[in-house]
């Protein structure tokens, strides 16, 4: 091995040896009696250094086809090492850079007004990103943070994938956050969600941070305005419009029901346009339905010309029951006015007025028809009454301070059972209509027995005037004797006076 002692010439003579290849073999040491054998060149000094040529930016950007390996020292803009890969272009040589030749960072990277810049070639997949960044969020971090400030006053952020505070203070998960800081507030647009509660949202905020500040979503324009809703076209373009009042389409709800203010419960309208407020059509769930001021319905159909209002399950079987009750309101409290109970028969709570009231008496509809016998001796065993309804009675629907006529439902029922009804409670009520056929009879009865007397004070009267017939002639009689007593005597007749 050579040792070359270092002096002008003996460099000038190295490098000429170098240049020209002599060497190219060999290992050169320049004060280094042994240089490593992985060196073409070993210099050794311990108060100088290797000068390289120095170049300005211009200059380094003049070389012509630099080759890969190529080193230059830059003495303006970046100042520094700079070296030059085919594949690559030039490369800076940063004095604060990160060790990255085994691929792991050991201090912050800093792109000093430069890019981080990658480009593929080829497809990597959905799974596979060029940068891929993973944070820890066993507490709070964030994966990956763009910022935009000034003088210390900040304009924008930008959060990618993380765990951390949210708008209302709550701890939560999000994808993309990205923040706009004007005028003390701030608006938002990100994907979140809490990891506790099921709630995950995208939204547009301003001011989310605040209660009752600021609006969930504002998207401005030039177009918006009061009462307004956000349009689009064919091609996904959005602007604001005044909402059209006129549907263009049906309204499909599909499975779904119409809701509202968060509930579960709603309308649900079937393929055939049955609509049904109720989950299970056979069973209710005290669900009300309010009408503003008419309810109008149309005939069920073409050929059947009335309307209905049921009491009905869509499927009945032989066991389904159901009334139908028509409830008022008085006093602010609710009142049954009207209930029908399953088999037709009604109960009114108050009065009932009508102008008339036909009830079903064919006689094609009767059997087992025989005569009211005895009604006159059954009426006179009945009571008339006049009375006043006491509180029991206003409760089931009497009408207060009103004078009533009628009959004590429990002494009717004596004499005639088949004209009083007692109710689930055990409250009795009168039929009073059928009442009527007894009242009936009972005139008809007493009909025939003064026709009998009549006939009796007829007889009666002919046989006075045959006696009296007989009483004249008889006084007529006596009269005729008395005047032919009072000749014979010679006295004037009675009612005469003698002459003088």
């Amino acid at each position: 091995m050579k040792t070359i002692r270092y002096h002008r010439l003996g460099l000038h003579f190295a490098l000429f040896l170098l240049s020209t290849g002599v060497f190219a073999q060999q290992n050169v040491g320049i004060n280094n009696p042994t240089p490593h054998a992985s060196a073409v060149l070993d210099i050794a000094a311990t108060n100088k250094g290797l000068l390289i040529p120095r170049l300005t930016e211009a200059q380094r950007q003049a070389i012509a086809s630099p080759a890969t390996g190529l080193m230059v020292f830059q003495t303006d803009g970046s100042v520094g090492f700079w070296y030059y890969v085919s594949t690559g272009g030039w490369t800076f040589l940063n004095s604060a850079g990160d060790n990255l030749g085994n691929h792991t960072a050991t201090q912050t990277l800093n792109l000093n007004n430069q890019r981080l810049l990658g480009t593929a070639t080829s497809a990597l997949g959905d799974s596979t990103a060029q940068v891929e960044i993973q944070a820890h969020v066993s507490n709070k971090s964030a994966a990956f943070i763009t910022r935009s400030e000034e003088n210390s006053r900040k304009y924008t952020r930008t959060i990618l994938s993380g765990y951390g505070t949210g708008p209302m203070g709550q701890g939560i998960d999000y994808a993309v956050w990205g923040n706009a800081y004007r005028s003390g507030g701030w608006g938002a647009i990100f994907s979140a969600g809490n990891p506790v509660a099921p709630t995950r949202w995208v939204g547009l905020a301003q001011h989310p941070g605040f209660t009752n500040a600021g609006s969930a979503i504002r998207i401005v324009d030039g177009t918006q305005g009061v009462g307004k809703v956000l349009t689009s076209d064919a091609e996904g373009n959005g602007k604001w419009a005044s909402p059209s009042q006129t549907a263009t389409q049906n309204f499909n709800l599909a499975t779904f029901k119409l809701v509202g203010n968060g509930g579960s419960r709603g309308i649900s309208i079937s393929n055939t346009g049955d609509i049904y407020m109720v989950e299970d059509p056979a069973n209710g769930n005290n669900q009300t339905l309010y009408l503003p001021g008419h309810l109008y319905l149309s005939p069920l159909n073409a050929s059947t010309p009335i309307a209905y209002i049921q009491a009905r399950v869509p499927v009945p079987s032989a066991s389904t029951n159901i009334g139908l009750t028509l409830r008022t309101t008085i006093a602010g409290g609710v009142r049954d006015a009207l209930t029908i109970s399953p088999d037709g028969s009604a109960n009114f709570y108050g009065t009932v007025k009508a102008n008339n009231v036909t009830l079903t008496s064919d006689a094609r509809f009767k059997q087992g028809v025989r005569p009211v016998a005895g009604a006159l001796a059954t009426v006179q065993a009945l009571r008339g009454v006049r009375y006043t309804w006491n509180e029991l009675g206003i409760a089931h629907g009497g009408q207060a301070n009103a004078e009533q006529i009628g009959f004590l439902a429990q002494e009717l029922e004596k004499v005639y059972p088949e004209l009083v009804t007692t109710d689930a409670e055990g409250y009795k009520a009168v039929n009073y209509a059928q009442l009527t056929p007894v009242l009936l009879e009972a005139i008809k009865e007493l009909s025939q027995k003064e026709a009998a007397l009549q006939k009796q004070v007829e007889l009666l009267n002919k046989q006075q005037a045959v006696l009296q017939i007989k009483t004249d002639q008889h006084s007529t009689a006596l009269q005729t004797l008395q005047k032919q007593m009072a000749t014979l005597l010679g006295e004037a007749p009675a009612g005469t006076q003698a002459r003088k």
